[in-house]
């Protein structure tokens, strides 16, 4: 658990939390400061509108992801409130609402803050607050339309406490929902500090499940497991299209290569009439990307693991290859020498961090 300690006379207390007075305190400090929310990936978010109305509802907050055009719906809700289940069903609500939704459609949900900012568009708004020159506006506009057709949406539950139950409802949508859709759900408590107040947000993750693409196994009814090693991915690629079988053979001697590196560890999960190599990282049940052998030879990167594991070589990848790397797609380049090195590098990148990280 996250606190705060005072160091006294009596040696070091813990300080009480303060209530929230009202919703609208916690909108303000997230409105003013979004940063402040510790979400996977580090993501830049510049906040778009407030009480946005989307379906039958207002969104608290609507922002965006400056870095990869991915809307972010974001609902507060205190202790106090009766039925704080139900902001799952709220936040994902608005979600379905923008799914498809047009740009110019969205872009219209929030002029009114967009005029505030005297910015003509959502992405003129993001490259003014970012202000460093990073944000591509043709870039970023492209990528907000993808991000909109695709479904790619993130939302974020902020809570003043976090119960049990409400920790295990957003591990389960964590766990059934697709890499397109991410849930977050933040805690944030306050400590008055002298004449101040003291805010300390907490991303809660209850125990998650990776998505793997639902595959049946040819002999059984249940859901394929994931089995350990390359082999029967290797052994699937004489049934093969002929067209296929050398890029596939190519990617699977580039995956067991990496795993003899020591930066991958290899699953293969088999389906009825497809095969997926997991390129796992060392120690986690998550990996970069995944090979299919599926009607032809794919590899499909998982973006937000990326940003999570190999923030510096998914720079250099967005800028040799943009808009290849998103969540849960195949790249549509062709997969190349040069591909496979930047995502190996990402690859090693993980697992240096991951070794500094435990010394």
């Amino acid at each position: 658990m996250t606190g705060i300690w005072q160091d006294t006379a009596d040696g070091l207390v813990p300080l009480r939390t303060q209530p929230f007075l009202r919703e609208k305190d916690l909108h303000d400090s997230i409105e003013r400061a979004p940063a402040m929310l510790p979400l996977r990936g580090q993501p830049r978010l510049v906040v778009l509108g407030r009480e946005v109305p989307l379906g039958t509802g207002y969104a608290d907050l609507v922002a965006m992801d400056a870095d990869t055009g991915q809307p972010v719906i974001i609902e507060v809700k205190l202790a106090a409130n009766s039925d704080r289940r139900s902001v799952f069903t709220q936040v994902l609500g608005y979600a379905s609402h923008l799914f498809r939704m047009p740009l110019e459609a969205f872009e219209e949900l929030v002029r009114p803050y967009l005029a505030r900012r005297a910015s003509a568009s959502i992405g003129e708004a993001v490259v003014a607050e970012i202000a460093d020159g990073s944000v591509d506006l043709e870039v970023f506009r492209d990528s907000m339309t993808a991000a909109l057709e695709e479904g790619q949406i993130r939302c974020v539950v902020v809570l003043d406490t976090a119960s049990p139950d409400l920790i295990d409802l957003a591990g389960y949508l964590q766990a059934v929902t697709n890499e397109r859709l991410d849930i977050d759900l933040v805690t944030v408590s306050a400590y008055r500090v002298g004449d101040g107040q003291v805010l300390v947000p907490q991303l809660v993750e209850p125990e998650r499940i990776s998505a793997r693409p639902l595959v049946q196994p040819p002999s059984s009814g249940r859901d394929a497991k994931p089995i350990a090693g390359s082999a029967l991915f290797t052994g699937s690629i004489d049934s093969a299209d002929p067209a296929h079988r050398e890029q596939l053979r190519r990617l699977c001697s580039w995956a067991r290569q990496l795993e003899s590196a020591g930066l991958a560890t290899l699953y293969t999960t088999v389906g009825k009439g497809r095969w997926v190599l997991n390129l796992r990282l060392p120690g986690q049940d998550r990996g970069m990307v995944t090979i299919w052998n599926d009607r032809g030879a794919f590899l499909s990167p998982q973006r937000s693991v990326v940003e999570a594991e190999a923030p510096q070589t998914l720079v250099r990848l967005d800028e040799r290859f943009p808009n290849e790397v998103r969540r849960n797609n195949y790249l549509t380049n062709p997969v190349n020498q040069e591909i496979l090195e930047l995502f190996r590098d990402a690859y090693a990148e993980a697992v240096l961090r991951s070794s500094r990280s435990t010394e």
